[in-house]
């Protein structure tokens, strides 16, 4: 007799991690994690090559302290007790004619009071804006919890969500501040957008729920969250299948029955949570007649960019050079830059943020050796696919690439970078794609503007029974935080259905 399952979870990422260890928890029956890689994890894992530990994507998160956002989900879930966070201390932007050092042991206090000291002629401007990302911050976390009667007096309660729910972030900064240098600090986010198209809900979401006690990174690399996710939803009761693809998602009657690997079995479910790909959650995956239900808006969607990034091992003292662990390198014109990538170009003059895991946590590499991970934003059309119809080509240009980076940060930034190099490993947007399975290795899944945060993202809850969405492409938002935001609102929807 085939085993049913009360929940079935495709994809190991951080939000179906998430979901799955919550649901175990809470004793909601039999709960199976398939993972079409050799590890779970998804963008947010490590690896290790001559006995360096690199991490794949991820340079920091927010709300590890306690009380914050993750440190709630990570209590939640059971993960905590794996898991240690290491305070980052400062960040550096350095910008085509200034540099400003970012003090961040004291949270985005002392994040403002360092813009403040760089753009004295801008307090007014400065005070006003964050007054604002204030309030937008506050009406985020009533919603959280929003009563039968907020919800009837909703415009009162959420003014400023409902007034800024199409704003784009470049037009409230002009509002704001008069010197582009400000307007280019501000904007410097994790987002692979220029202020113009970038959602201002966003912005204030990022920095009130996430950035606004500081920053963290895990001890053991980004790869330990997902290792504690994952031991917690074991730990839990929970099943997790590394290697099984997963084929179809079997419908009967407008309501989900179970799923079907692709070595042809078939695992029956009450539910099942799509932590993947939106495309293939809702039309590869779905029998032809339901796809036709989203189809049109799956094709709507915008991905974000993707990332080249480049994993060096150097033997260099960096202990000693006035480095912080995340440094980033500013074009000076963001529009640009993203202009030439939507063009499929790798700009001339890329943004660059530099990370140093080795100087927070010196086991990642062998004594007297650091790791450096330099990541820039990419087009996945770049070279009509960066020549991947040919491998040879396609080596060549990822060689190239991953040299003219070196060189920029060693000539900008690094002096003697290269001579110091003992490994030296890349990533293009088509290695992200084959690792994760984000379509055209999308590194933040939906592309964050105004359209596409709040209610223009895709619903946790789909309209076929049994059907649910997390990860980065749906709601709240990207990011390791949004990610985990988004499992935890599935498993609540699911745990009030389990009570009645």
């Amino acid at each position: 007799m085939q085993m049913k399952y009360d929940v079935i979870i495709i994809g190991g990422g951080i939000a179906g991690l998430t979901a799955g260890a919550l649901l175990a928890r809470q004793g909601h029956g039999r709960v199976l994690l398939l993972e079409q890689g050799a590890s779970t994890g998804g963008y947010v894992t490590s690896f290790k090559r001559e006995g360096f530990t690199f991490d794949a994507t991820g340079a920091f998160l927010g709300g590890c302290e306690q009380g914050g956002e993750f440190h709630r989900i990570l209590t939640q879930t059971g993960a905590l007790p794996y898991l240690r966070f290491l305070r980052i201390e400062m960040a550096r932007n350095i910008y085509p004619d200034f540099t400003l050092d970012l003090r961040l042991r004291g949270g985005f206090e002392e994040y403002i009071r360092g813009v403040r000291a760089l753009f004295p002629e801008e307090q007014g401007g400065l005070r006003d804006y964050f007054a604002l990302i204030g309030k937008i911050g506050a009406e985020i976390s009533r919603f959280e919890e929003i009563t039968w009667w907020q919800m009837i007096f909703f415009p009162f309660y959420f003014r400023n969500l409902i007034k800024y729910e199409r704003a784009s972030l470049g037009p409230i900064l002009d509002r704001y501040f008069h010197d582009d240098k400000i307007k280019q600090v501000l904007a410097t986010l994790p987002a692979h957008l220029p202020a113009s198209r970038l959602s201002f809900l966003f912005t204030a979401t990022l920095i009130s729920k996430v950035l606004a006690q500081g920053v963290w990174y895990p001890q053991g690399g980004m790869g330990a969250i997902s290792r504690a996710l994952e031991s917690a939803f074991r730990e839990a009761g929970g099943e997790v299948r590394l290697k099984t693809e997963v084929a179809g998602i079997e419908v009967e009657g407008g309501r989900v029955k179970g799923v079907i690997t692709e070595a042809g079995d078939f695992l029956p479910a009450e539910r099942v949570v799509a932590a993947i790909n939106i495309r293939q959650a809702l039309t590869d995956l779905l029998p032809e007649e339901q796809r036709r239900r989203f189809s049109s808006m799956v094709a709507g969607l915008e991905y974000s960019l993707s990332s080249f990034l480049v994993y060096l091992g150097v033997r260099m003292d960096l202990d000693k050079q006035d480095l912080p662990y995340f440094t980033y390198l500013s074009t000076g014109d963001a529009r640009k830059e993203y202009e030439q990538l939507a063009r499929g170009e790798q700009p001339d003059d890329p943004s660059v943020i530099i990370t140093i895991p080795t100087l927070l946590d010196p086991s990642l590499a062998p004594k007297g050796n650091h790791t450096v991970r330099l990541m820039t934003p990419a087009s996945y059309a770049f070279c009509k696919g960066w020549g991947s119809d040919e491998q040879t080509h396609y080596r060549r240009i990822k060689e190239e690439e991953t040299q003219r980076l070196i060189r920029m940060v060693e000539e900008r930034y690094m002096p003697g970078l290269s001579s110091h190099c003992t490994f030296i490993e890349a990533a293009t947007p088509l290695t992200l794609e084959r690792y994760t399975a984000n379509e055209k290795g999308a590194s933040y899944g939906l592309a964050p503007t105004p359209s596409q945060i709040g209610r223009g993202r895709p619903a946790n809850r789909t309209p076929l029974k049994g059907l649910y969405l997390a990860g980065h492409y749906t709601r709240p938002a990207h990011g390791i935080v949004g990610a985990a935001i988004s499992g935890r609102f599935v498993a609540d929807m699911i745990s009030k259905e389990y009570r009645g």
